[in-house]
């Protein structure tokens, strides 16, 4: 089973939950921009919501279900209201409300904070490799950073070429990171019908939230790593 199913599974009720009733909110939004609407402009508005609000959904769960154990836990709180924070400005210019000039740095800054958090818990729960997520994290900070300094700054030596570089490396990295997981996935898949029982505790801590690879089984608590023998 894939590492990203184990992730699920302790939390697979609230997110279900979480799921319906975004699901719901989305399918409102657009029957009234259907029903409605009268022009163009409100239509947009209200599917422009919609989709803000998927977005921002996916972008907090991805933080909750993707956080390596609690060493970090503020700096993922933190991520999470990042993303929580643009998500409703942004539907707040969706519908017109002014935002004073002063605002717009700030705002930028804790838009890049929260895209950083939310892509570095993605490529937390679909890499296995601590080296691959390591590379991966220290890009998207220095990536986040640099832009936070264009945001604050006047700098303009050989910024776009500096952007470019770290777009490329972190493309690189999040295609490794991908092809990582599908390629455990289907050795999973492959070798389940003979596949040993699986662990059900730590042997570290003793908790039982565990994360089951094809070749070795991690805690989420705290972050262990063993291979269960027979």
């Amino acid at each position: 089973m894939s590492r990203i199913a184990w992730r699920l599974i302790p939390d697979k009720s609230v997110l279900k939950s979480l799921l319906k009733w975004f699901v719901i909110i989305n399918a409102v939004l657009a029957a009234l921009g259907i029903l409605i609407g009268q022009n163009g402009e409100f239509v947009a508005r209200v599917h422009g919501s919609s989709f803000l609000l998927v977005i921002t959904a996916a972008g907090v769960m991805s933080i909750e279900l993707g956080k390596p154990g609690d060493r970090l836990r503020p700096l993922w709180f933190v991520g999470s209201l990042c993303v929580l924070s643009t998500g409703f400005v942004l539907l707040a210019l969706t519908w017109g409300v002014p935002l004073p000039e002063v605002a717009g740095r700030p705002i930028a800054t804790v838009a890049v904070v929260g895209v950083v958090a939310a892509y570095c818990a993605v490529v937390s729960l679909i890499s296995s490799r601590s080296r691959l997520r390591t590379v991966c994290w220290v890009g998207a900070v220095l990536h986040g950073l640099y832009v936070c300094v264009l945001i604050w700054f006047d700098v303009s030596l050989v910024s776009g070429r500096i952007l470019a570089l770290f777009a490329v490396a972190l493309s690189a990295c999040s295609l490794l990171a991908v092809i990582e997981f599908i390629g455990s996935r289907r050795t999973g898949v492959s070798e389940s019908d003979s596949a040993e029982p699986l662990p059900t505790y730590c042997p570290y801590c003793g908790a039982p939230s565990l994360v089951n690879m094809p070749t070795f089984s991690q805690c989420r608590d705290c972050g262990g790593k063993f291979r269960a023998a027979v």
